[in-house]
């Protein structure tokens, strides 16, 4: 009997997931899923102040939080968007647990409501759950992606201070040099900040097809597309401002071209996000299939 090798069933799924995505309306879902980031990315942005603020931040705090968010995404997205929201940051001020932070919050689940709908029609499932609690659901998402963010980049800003101390009170001269030029380098710096996001990306996608999407599903089952995901995020990080450099958008949308590869990038991430789930869904029916195999074998014999 001639043994197949199982990378051959996983690339084939890996294609199957990308055909999928596009004939399930994978890439007009991301486009939406685009749309509410950009809509939602301002209020998401206030309610991050409020955030900072209630737990003994201060609005320096958060405006490195924004200002660390933007250092991944690629130059041209954080020039068209970063200014804007550093400005309504600095004229719009909610509390937290009044009104106003609430209807904050609401339209801060715009992204996230959008990418349940998304990652539902991935998976091929409809959702049950009454509104009001899907809806509570991507409150608690919105509202820990800002603690967390608040809480790195805290750790990002008086890290440094604490490194120094430690470094001074329990290494020799030469050791702490030798660690403080290590910690300065350019490129370790950009490859803290890319990690960093990686493995809070990977958190929150995680968290989004546990949870978030309708159904029931382990994280054996969803971290081969989470991986995925943020896999080609990282790539297309890195690429996407080589791309613009040769690309002229102006030619298409004039004024608005800032904007437009604003919404692009962020259409190309939720298309990665839609596959990693299109990539769950046919490796979970590969393992369904596999296990009728065994169990017809077993009653044949």
């Amino acid at each position: 009997m001639i043994e197949t090798s199982p990378i051959l069933p996983r690339l084939r799924t890996l294609a199957e997931a990308v055909y999928r995505t596009y004939e399930h309306s994978g890439f007009v879902l991301a486009g939406a899923v685009a749309f509410a980031f950009v809509i939602s990315i301002f209020p998401f942005c206030i309610f991050l102040g409020a955030v900072a603020s209630v737990f003994g931040g201060s609005e320096t705090i958060a405006r490195q939080a924004v200002d660390f968010m933007f250092q991944v995404f690629p130059k041209e997205v954080a020039t068209a968007l970063a200014p804007e929201i550093l400005s309504i940051m600095g004229k719009s001020r909610v509390d937290l647990l009044t009104l106003s932070g609430v209807i904050t919050l609401f339209f801060a689940t715009s992204a996230i409501e959008t990418l349940r709908a998304a990652l539902n029609g991935a998976y091929r499932v409809r959702e049950t759950r009454p509104y009001l609690v899907c809806l509570l659901l991507s409150m608690l998402l919105v509202f820990i992606s800002a603690l967390s963010m608040v809480l790195i980049t805290w750790l990002v800003v008086v890290g440094p201070g604490l490194a120094a101390k430690f470094e001074t009170t329990l290494m020799p001269d030469f050791a702490a040099a030798f660690v403080k030029t290590y910690l300065d380098s350019s490129w370790l710096t950009i490859g803290f900040r890319y990690f960093v996001a990686a493995v809070v990306i990977g958190l929150q996608l995680t968290a989004f097809h546990l949870w978030l999407a309708a159904g029931r599903r382990t994280l054996a089952d969803v971290w081969p597309g989470v991986l995925l995901s943020v896999a080609l995020w990282l790539v297309s990080a890195a690429l996407y401002s080589r791309y613009l450099d040769f690309s002229d958008y102006t030619r298409f949308y004039a004024g608005l071209s800032q904007l437009m590869v604003a919404m692009i990038y962020f259409q190309v991430t939720a298309v990665f996000i839609i596959v990693g789930a299109e990539l769950n869904r046919g490796i979970l029916e590969l393992k369904r299939l596999g296990h009728l195999d065994t169990d017809d074998v077993a009653e044949a014999a």
